[in-house]
Order: structure tokens, then C-alpha cells, then sequence
């Protein structure tokens, strides 16, 4: 995962890896606004239920009372020094909040900026990808042991945490119950206690800064090693079979991406979708986020580069289709070599804006990718 925020890493066992991360790329508070965007859209009504949990001790809490403070005013030492005063210091507590991107814009273009080598290294699905928050000084996470659908990068951005592994099924004793859980994307153990098969698991132990990678359809669990705060990011694939339903991305490094693998990508989404569309997503790696909100930029005869998000673009005859941040335009092919000019520029660095292109630079500064300088 070579780059100047990722280490090339260690193998953790078959199939699984740790790795160094620059922090200063997504940092705790741009994580915790996703979860208090969460708690504002689950207060107002706008959210599901399920989009934030407590657990306390072996109970899943509903009251909303115990959700973070909407408005930001808590931050995440508070919440958990909250809870912990209400129901004991020894008790395990665990807040889990799920689809963060969906809630926070900030945070949906931080990730994609800050997170580029994960996305890229791991290809594309068919399912959207997932960001999840835990947070709390807990000895399991929800469901117990459970497998999912999907290949998790699990990023602990404070504390320490323990993760152990099953490898197969064979370790499953027969009585065990299965139960599947999360619109059937994964499957639990709840009657079957960690300590009970721990000495068949493999244990990884991640410190803050460091990630995880694990593949779909492995048995897992996590608890904290004291207070923790950590975020995945869920490829979701349908599958439990490594490797399978995924297309693996391809653009070139200026952002170029060739007629057969759109049109593969296309094919591999199924349905209706578009080149547009395709392209579109492609640029956010299936991740969704909130409309962007900005006020219209005004002088666009410089701007600056402000994400290492994708600005990928596809020429055909005369018009060339360009996307960054979940979103797609048609413009003139002449721009392009104006784009083409951004490719490996470091953030801040400032571009001139010639007359033909100044369309272009403001959908990308309206979506993120750049900013009026």
C-alpha cells in the first residue's frame, strides 16, 4: 500500500495484513463529525435506528439519550466518560455508528482524499462501500463472533484494540447457533463465548495509526485494550469468497481511464447503469456522500488542488466525460490537457485557469477537488 500515508505493512495471518497510516489524513474529529451528523439524522428522525447502537455490558441499548450529543458539543473522552459514570467504570460500553460518510460531506471528502492507496489497492464492488465508527472500552463487539459479506480496513485512530480470527468452520462446535444479521450481509455465533474458542483464534493487536485489512467471510471479534476509537471502511461485495465480486480499479496517473474497462465496469454493475454514472462512481470507489453545499466560487483564474481524490476522465470523439467525488460532467475534450496538467500536483499546490477550462475548474472546486485560489 505504498504512499506517503501508508507503510507497506506486515502480514497479520493468510489473507490479512497490518499497516501504518498517516493519522493527520483523517483524523479523530473529522471521523466523530460523521458520527454526530449520525446522531443528528437518527434525533431528527431521518435516520434508521440502527444507524447508532450502545452497548452496555451484553445489552443494546434504544434509549437516545445516550447517543453523542448532535450538535457536536461532546466529544468522544466525554461520551465515554458519560456513559461509564452512569452505568460503572468496570462496565463495557461500546458505541457503534454506522454509514458515516452518508452524513457528514467534510468527512465523505476527507476519506476519499486521505484514504486513496485502501480504496485502490482493494478494487470496486457492486455494493456501495460502508464506514463504521466503535468507539468505547469494550470486550466484544456487537453479534459476538460473526463473519460478514464484505473485506473490512479496520483504522484505529486512538487506543489499542485486540481482533481475533477463525480461520474455516470446523472450530464451530455443533450446539453453536447461527444467526444471520445485517440484512442477511453477515452471520453471528451469539451463544458462543470468545473465551470458549480463543485458544483457536489468531490474535492481531492495532495501536492508533495502525490498519488492519482482512478479507470477506472471516470470523472475527474485537474488544479494546482500555478506551479505543477506531473506524472501518466495509467493501461490500455480497460474497464470503475472497476476491470474488470485485473489479479492480485502473486509471491512469492522470486521471484517464481506457474505453474497455469502463465499459467492463459497466458491465460488471449490471442494470442501467451509464458511462456517466460508472465514472461517477468509480471516482468515489462506491462510497456515497451528502450533496456538496458550497457557496459559488468567483474569480476561477487560479485554483488550488485541495483532495488526492480521483479526477478521472474518458475522451470519446470530441467530448470527454470527467468525475471526482461521486459526481460526472460532460465537457469539451480540449480541456483535457488542462486537466492532465493537475496530475501529481501536491495539495495547495495553484494552476492557472485558462478561459476554455474555467467550466471544468468550477465543477471541481464544487465537488472538492480543487478550491478557488
Amino acid at each position: 500500500m505504498g504512499s506517503k500515508h501508508f507503510s507497506a505493512g506486515r502480514p497479520a495471518f493468510s489473507g490479512a495484513r497490518v499497516t501504518r497510516w498517516e493519522r493527520a489524513a483523517v483524523t479523530p474529529e473529522a471521523v466523530w463529525r460523521g458520527v454526530t451528523g449520525a446522531a443528528r439524522s437518527l434525533l431528527h428522525g431521518a435516520g434508521r435506528r440502527e444507524l447508532i447502537t450502545v452497548k452496555v455490558g451484553r445489552r443494546v441499548m434504544s434509549d437516545v439519550a445516550l447517543v453523542p450529543a448532535w450538535d457536536g458539543t461532546e466529544t468522544p473522552e466525554q461520551w465515554l466518560g458519560r456513559m461509564q459514570e452512569k452505568f460503572g467504570a468496570d462496565t463495557s460500553v461500546m458505541l457503534h455508528a454506522r454509514d458515516l460518510s452518508l452524513h457528514d460531506r467534510d468527512l465523505f471528502e476527507v476519506l476519499l482524499s486521505g484514504l486513496r492507496p485502501a480504496f485502490e489497492e482493494h478494487g470496486l464492488t457492486r455494493g456501495t462501500a460502508g464506514v463504521e465508527a466503535f468507539l468505547g472500552e469494550y470486550r466484544a463487539t456487537p453479534g459476538a463472533i460473526h463473519r460478514q459479506r464484505c473485506g473490512n480496513s479496520h483504522f484505529v485512530l486512538q487506543g489499542r484494540e485486540c481482533l481475533r480470527f477463525w480461520d474455516g468452520d470446523d472450530w464451530i462446535p455443533p450446539s453453536a447457533e447461527r444467526r444471520a444479521g445485517g440484512a442477511r450481509s453477515e452471520e453471528r455465533l451469539p451463544s458462543l463465548s470468545v473465551s470458549s474458542v480463543a485458544d483457536r483464534a489468531r490474535s492481531v493487536v492495532v495501536s492508533a495509526g495502525e490498519c488492519l485489512t482482512w478479507e470477506p467471510g472471516v470470523w472475527h471479534v474485537a474488544e479494546t485494550i482500555g478506551p479505543a476509537f477506531a473506524f472501518t471502511v466495509a467493501r461490500r461485495t455480497g460474497s464470503t469468497v475472497p476476491g470474488e465480486r470485485s473489479y479492480p480499479f485502473a486509471a491512469e496517473p492522470d486521471g484517464r481511464v481506457g474505453a474497455a474497462w469502463l465499459e467492463g465496469y459497466r458491465a460488471f454493475l449490471g442494470g442501467p447503469a451509464s458511462a456517466a454514472s460508472a465514472l461517477a462512481r468509480a471516482s468515489a470507489y462506491g462510497l456515497e456522500g451528502p450533496e456538496p453545499r458550497r457557496e459559488p466560487a468567483g474569480d476561477l483564474s487560479r485554483v488550488a488542488v485541495s483532495s488526492h481524490a480521483p479526477r478521472l476522465w474518458h475522451a470519446s470523439g470530441g467530448e470527454a466525460l470527467v468525475a471526482t467525488h461521486g459526481a460526472s460532467r460532460a465537457f469539451p475534450a480540449a480541456v483535457l490537457p488542462w486537466l492532465a496538467g493537475l496530475a501529481g500536483l501536491p495539495i495547495g499546490a495553484e494552476h492557472a485557469v485558462p478561459g476554455d477550462a474555467v467550466e471544468l475548474a468550477r465543477f471541481l472546486v464544487d465537488h472538492g477537488a480543487l478550491r478557488a485560489a
